[in-house]
């Protein structure tokens, strides 16, 4: 992603290629905050040792709690009025932001500018502005609203609104405009807990009654209803896992907690748990699920974290903490844990998709964009020193399998869309194109902290394809594609030119299977949205055509590489017949050429 040097080219492909491998999803310290909702206090447990590591004292009866994506901020939902906020690095209060009305629960936008907190008592959500806070907007709902899940483009929030006995409802928010856009009458009494998968595509809804609703976010209707064994569980709280395979719900009165397989919506486990479960969170690595619980049906006394092993759907664990435990959440550790000051608005000079794949003058979604400038990051930041792939994300800033649109107080803003960062300096960002229809020229903006740069347009296509073919993968005027074998990963070239870059390397035989990487090729099924690691196999929407000159190729395997955020791979085998030399690869995607000029080598 930033301007590979020639030293680059002795690196492992999945290095050079630099989006992102899984050797990496070994996660830093992660912390799990605990509101109790009966002592008034929110405790936080270092998830590694499963020991509670501070109590903080908040205000009266917090329910929800959210943290920010940059891992910053927790903000505290409490039934007294207000939303506290604390600053994680020492858990001071940083702010009590009014609201009224019973606050509930709360949640925060992709790219961390707005908490949206539901209000039980007075029936609306309260918007609060991160950066000031303050509440900038309320917004009319239904009757008693509960829970509040984001959808992870930023787009909409669905609110459960508890009802009377004649039923409850889902309302759904256009967050551009902070207006409901969609009411769901789910005919049930008292939706409560709400959770989206990680592709936005469902939203699961649990209600009093023991059943859960699977609303299709395309759609907003009910698409599915799941009925739990137990008749009469009350069921409270759900959540996803990372993967979005699972989803498991809190089951208060069985005392219980249910896992459920998204691909058929079928119960799969009922895990038995001590006390009675009221909130349910998935740790970021998508391991364990933990689990706050009530020792007697009215929350009096201590409660405790039930920790779930997410594998084996069995209990490991248990951590003791204060009265009436509810909502929890978690903070993932960072490689810098910087906190970023700077005031000095950021500079846009440049804008283009990804000099490795192309350099084009436009991008689509999931397209790879360096933006360059100045101050466009603190110089100061840890991060942009360390002694590993400095500037980038590790995987300690990913929330499961999700990117994260804020790195140290760094965020760019596309179409009014949070983009997923993934390299800082001073000089230049690298990040990838959130899901967006728009086509034409859209604005950019790049948030240094507390300053704001002024737009920049840049132009949007459908599709933007590109192989990977760094300027400098050059020999004698020729510009070659970087390919490896799938035999055994060396890469396609002349013997003798790999060996100039230092690479294992020899051509290409017809018959041979090769590898070919890019971006910018759009849409796969199943969805995997910008953003997000790729774990199943799944295929372009939008299919390619690949030639060696005039001879095509069978393509085995084109989608979204596994274990990458937003790479393609491409499997080919080297077309029969070809005689020796180098050969343009023509490639086609909807009918029209890849504006590429490149070439791979071939030798019988």
């Amino acid at each position: 992603m930033r301007s590979v040097h020639d030293h680059d080219m002795v690196r492992p492909i999945a290095t050079f290629i630099g989006f992102l491998v899984s050797s990496q999803l070994t996660y830093c310290q992660t912390l799990a905050y605990v509101a109790n909702l009966g002592s008034s206090n929110v405790s936080v447990i270092n998830t590694a040792s499963n020991s509670v590591v501070a109590t903080v004292e908040v205000g009266s009866q917090p329910n929800g709690i959210a943290i920010t994506p940059d891992g910053t901020r927790a903000y505290v939902a409490n039934g007294g009025g207000a939303v506290w906020v604390l600053a994680t690095a020492g858990n001071a209060v940083l702010a009590k932001v009014s609201v009224g009305g019973y606050p509930t629960a709360v949640a925060i936008t992709p790219d961390g500018t707005r908490a949206y907190v539901t209000r039980t008592n007075s029936n609306n959500v309260s918007v609060i502005d991160t950066a000031s806070n303050t509440v900038t907007a309320t917004i009319p709902v239904g009757t008693a609203p509960s829970g509040i899940a984001i959808t992870p483009d930023g787009a909409h929030a669905y609110v459960t609104n508890v009802g009377t006995m004649a039923g409850g409802s889902v309302s759904v928010i256009a967050m551009s405009s902070n207006s409901v856009a969609a009411t769901i009458n789910l005919g049930i009494v008292g939706p409560l807990g709400i959770a989206i998968t990680p592709d936005g595509s469902r939203a699961y809804v649990v209600d009093g009654l023991g059943n859960v609703s699977v609303i299709a976010t395309s759609s907003n209707t009910v698409a599915a209803t799941v009925t739990f064994p137990q008749v009469g569980s009350c069921p409270f709280a759900i959540a996803i896992t990372p993967d979005g395979t699972r989803v498991y719900v809190a089951s208060f009165s069985s005392n219980s907690v249910v896992a459920i397989n998204t691909s058929n919506n079928a119960v799969v486990a009922t895990v038995s748990v001590q006390g009675f479960p009221q909130g349910v969170a998935i740790t970021p690595d998508g391991k364990h699920a933990y689990v706050t619980t009530s020792s007697t049906e009215t929350g009096i006394g201590n409660g405790s974290v039930t920790i779930i092993d997410t594998s084996s759907n069995t209990v490991t664990g248990t951590v003791g903490v204060q009265s009436n435990p509810y909502g929890l959440a978690f903070k993932s550790g960072t490689a810098s844990g910087y906190v970023c000051t700077n005031t000095t608005p950021p500079v846009i000079t440049s804008i283009d998709s990804a000099s490795a794949y192309g350099a084009y003058p436009y991008f689509s979604s999931g397209s790879w964009l360096e933006i360059k400038g100045t101050n466009l990051a603190d110089a100061a930041d840890p991060r942009l020193s360390a002694a590993t792939n400095p500037g980038q994300w590790i995987a300690g800033d990913f929330t499961g399998s999700n990117a994260p649109t804020v790195l140290d107080g760094i965020s760019v803003s596309i179409d009014g869309k949070p983009a997923y960062v993934w390299y800082l300096s001073t000089g230049q960002l690298n990040v990838q194109a959130p899901e967006d229809a728009a086509t034409g020229n859209v604005s950019i903006t790049v948030t240094n902290c507390n300053a704001t740069s002024a737009p920049v347009s840049f132009a949007r296509r459908a599709l933007a394809p590109g192989f990977l073919a760094p300027a400098n993968y050059t020999a004698n005027g020729t510009q070659y594609a970087v390919a490896t074998f799938q035999s055994d990963g060396a890469y396609v070239l002349n013997t003798a030119t790999g060996a100039l870059f230092g690479l294992t390397s020899r051509p290409a035989k017809p018959g041979d299977g090769i590898i070919l990487y890019g971006i910018g090729f759009g849409d796969v099924t199943p969805s995997i949205l910008p953003g997000v690691i790729a774990g199943a196999s799944n295929t372009l929407v939008n299919p390619v055509t690949i030639s060696f000159g005039p001879a095509n190729a069978a393509i085995a395997y084109q989608g979204l590489a596994g274990g990458f955020v937003g790479l393609y791979e491409f499997y080919v085998t080297v077309p029969s017949g070809l005689a020796n030399g180098d050969y343009q690869l023509n490639v086609t995607q909807n009918k029209t050429s890849v504006p590429q000029t490149i070439y791979l080598t071939v030798h019988n």
